[in-house]
């Protein structure tokens, strides 16, 4: 058996520990909701090209799904926006305004929160344009490790989770909870997931329905950083290299 001094023995532990630690870099949470207010580029494409988000830069995208079926609403379309300005998107003979208060449903200023906005299969705008229900698919270019989610205004039945990864999901259905509440929850190791905001068909409100906003947090898996790893063996070597000319030996176990 080749023999080394206990320094290298300690040196290789140390060196090891140092190079699955560099391999696997600490990552950081990065807000869903792009920062910047306009609307959100879906399959519908969006009312003005000059206020539209491309989130595929951002690692996802975003798919708008019929919520009720045939011969009620169509595909919603989302915006991301903030309650601290006014803003008018208009285009395809829809007129969406957002003023600084909303009828129903009003988060913090200076926040940035997905918004919905209901659509009827007749083209026509519930509540102005400010009827935030909406079905949405999130699909990541890569596994997310977990995505915080946070829903406002949820004060009806209807909010949920419906799948994951493309597998039907039953028990994240948010509760009713009070006017302008926040409740929060968490995924782990998502690929895509499916979201209901809101509820048109709300008993609580049967007049306007439930709208709801959405925001959240995503922490990318951790990538090895394979240059990382190996100039740390390189140190292992080197460390050997020196020692042995030294002639203290020990078995390395």
């Amino acid at each position: 058996m080749q023999k080394i001094s206990a320094l290298a023995k300690t040196l290789i532990a140390f060196s090891v520990g140092l190079g699955v630690a560099a391999a696997m870099p600490s990552t950081q949470a990065a807000s869903l909701v792009p920062q910047l207010e306009g609307e959100v580029q879906t399959n519908l494409g969006c009312l003005d090209p000059n206020q539209c988000i491309d989130t595929t830069s951002l690692g996802y995208t975003v798919t708008s799904l019929d919520f009720d079926g045939a011969g009620g609403y169509g595909p919603s379309r989302l915006f991301v926006d903030t309650r601290s300005t006014s803003n008018i998107y208009e285009g395809q003979g829809l007129k969406v305004s957002f003023g600084t208060k909303d009828a129903g449903t009003n988060p913090a200023l200076n926040e940035y929160w997905f918004r919905p906005v209901a659509i009827t299969e007749s083209g026509n705008l519930p509540e102005s344009g400010q009827l935030e229900v909406g079905r949405f698919l999130f699909e990541f270019t890569e596994v997310m490790s977990e995505i915080s989610l946070d829903f406002f205004d949820v004060e009806d039945i209807g909010t949920a989770i419906l799948m994951l990864n493309g597998e039907d999901i039953t028990d994240l259905v948010l509760q009713a909870g009070k006017n302008n509440g926040i409740q929060s929850l968490t995924l782990h190791n998502v690929k895509s997931f499916e979201v209901q905001l809101g509820n048109t068909s709300s008993s609580k409100f049967p007049k306007t329905g439930d709208g709801v906003n959405l925001r959240g947090n995503v922490v990318p898996k951790p990538v090895p950083e394979a240059g990382t790893t190996v100039s740390l063996g390189a140190l292992v070597v080197v460390s050997l290299f020196g020692l042995r000319r030294r002639g203290k030996t020990i078995s390395v176990a």
